[in-house]
């Protein structure tokens, strides 16, 4: 009994001190940087293993075609620009052959004439297009990696916003973009914040960021990454117009 009894005093003295960690916890500023994506990109294996342009664009719907009229996809190899036409969505070898040569870093063109699939008794030939881009095997890294990162901004942005200032769903959002010599190029806040203090402060630890490793492809080739700072509640409607992929 005694001992039950020196077992709950010590629980009761331990109970502010967990009621204050987890507050702390609790109020803790949510930050974090995220990829921000082309609206179609692919690795180089899935380029390699595409087969129909289903392959190539998930969102793709052939339900909406009756007639395919041309299938013309587009590349740059060696700075020159390079077409081959197919006739349906199946990917002739050509087609697969000029993507699969493509200038790393350069966009894919597919433009899809064809013959609507409804009740009309005339139709005209509509088009479809879209682009996509092929990712790089590294992406770009902040010097010491994802860590030092956070430590970074956690000490040059996160640290200096008042306590209060976030409320509810709030969500503040800076993005920029890593360029071929990993130097920070068009930061930009995209959506502003409430306060233009925080906003500032934000921006001006993104600008001052030490050089990246900059985005590469196995081969060497160096390419410019979009990234997004978020500060806030990711479950903020403002998040879906970002296109971001964990990084």
């Amino acid at each position: 009994m005694k001992n039950k009894l020196v077992w709950l005093v010590l629980l009761f003295l331990a109970l502010p001190h967990l009621g204050s960690s987890q507050e702390h916890l609790t109020n803790e500023l949510h930050f974090e940087v995220n990829r921000v994506y082309p609206p179609i990109s692919l690795t180089k294996e899935k380029l390699e293993e595409a087969r129909t342009l289903i392959d190539l664009n998930a969102k793709y719907k052939s339900s909406w075609i009756r007639e395919y009229v041309s299938v013309e996809i587009l590349t740059n190899y060696k700075g020159k620009l390079r077409k081959a036409v197919g006739e349906n969505e199946v990917l002739s070898q050509e087609q697969k052959d000029i993507m699969n040569l493509a200038d790393l870093g350069s966009d894919i063109s597919v433009i899809v004439q064809y013959v609507p699939e409804n009740n009309l008794k005339h139709n005209d030939i509509q088009e479809i297009r879209f682009s996509l881009s092929v990712d790089p095997e590294n992406e770009a890294i902040f010097p010491g990696g994802r860590q030092q990162l956070r430590q970074y901004l956690k000490e040059q942005a996160i640290d200096k916003i008042p306590g209060g200032r976030f409320e509810n769903y709030d969500l503040a959002t800076i993005k920029f973009t890593i360029d071929e010599k990993g130097q920070v190029i068009d930061p930009q806040i995209f959506w502003p914040f409430k306060d233009e203090k925080t906003d500032e402060l934000l921006l001006n630890a993104i600008c001052n960021m030490p050089d990246w490793k900059p985005a590469e492809y196995a081969n060497g080739t160096k390419v410019k990454q979009e990234f997004v700072l978020t500060v806030g509640n990711m479950e903020n409607c403002v998040v879906n117009l970002l296109n971001i992929r964990k990084y």
